[in-house]
């Protein structure tokens, strides 16, 4: 009887032990979603897209993991799998946060350079205007223009001041909706002026 009740017990702590090798990783988690939250915070969405979505990926997966093995018994339950993607989703998020910097450096030299290149659209629509021909039949169109090419100085000055405060997505944005409507205007002169030389 002795014997049965050792085994029993030896039975019980080796249950007991088991149990408290399998709770789930809470801690981990946590702080694995702290550093993803302070990567996307950082601005990797934006700037390190590939990076952050790898680090998301892995929150993923580890996740799963960690749902799967909570629906086992809990004898069978082992959550080293999940504790190495956890420690994934914390490499892969610091990597991210380190990936903004650079990322910011493309986006700005991206934004400049289509800045630059709306600016010069944007002047050769004006000279193009400029030297439209003012027939009576196209004087409402050249006016027509002026206004056009009035408005996309405006967002030609916004694009620069969303540069200056670092929105670069939006001064491209912008910048490219110069460069096509400044480009359009061009092109719409160009072809007055070919139908006036026909004529």
């Amino acid at each position: 009887m002795a014997k049965r009740n050792a085994y029993r017990g030896l039975l019980l702590a080796v249950a007991l032990l088991a149990a408290g090798c399998a709770k789930p990783p809470q801690a981990e988690m946590q702080a694995a979603q702290a550093a993803l939250d302070e990567a996307k915070a950082s601005g990797a969405e934006s700037y390190a897209p590939e990076s952050f979505s790898k680090a998301q990926e892995s929150m993923s997966q580890a996740k799963a993991e960690v749902d799967a093995q909570g629906g086992k018994f809990f004898l069978m339950r082992s959550y080293g799998k999940a504790k190495g993607l956890i420690a994934q989703t914390r490499a892969d998020s610091f990597k991210a946060k380190e990936d903004v910097a650079t990322g910011k450096l493309q986006a700005q030299a991206d934004a400049q350079k289509a800045l630059d290149q709306a600016r010069a659209d944007l002047d050769a629509a004006v000279a193009a205007v400029a030297s439209a021909p003012a027939g009576k039949d196209s004087k409402a169109d050249v006016e027509a223009m002026k206004g056009d090419l009035t408005a996309l100085q405006k967002t030609l000055g916004e694009a620069q001041a969303a540069t200056a405060a670092g929105d670069f997505a939006t001064a491209r944005q912008k910048a490219d909706q110069v460069k096509q409507q400044a480009a359009a205007i061009s092109a719409d002169v160009a072809h007055a002026v070919h139908r006036t030389k026909r004529a």
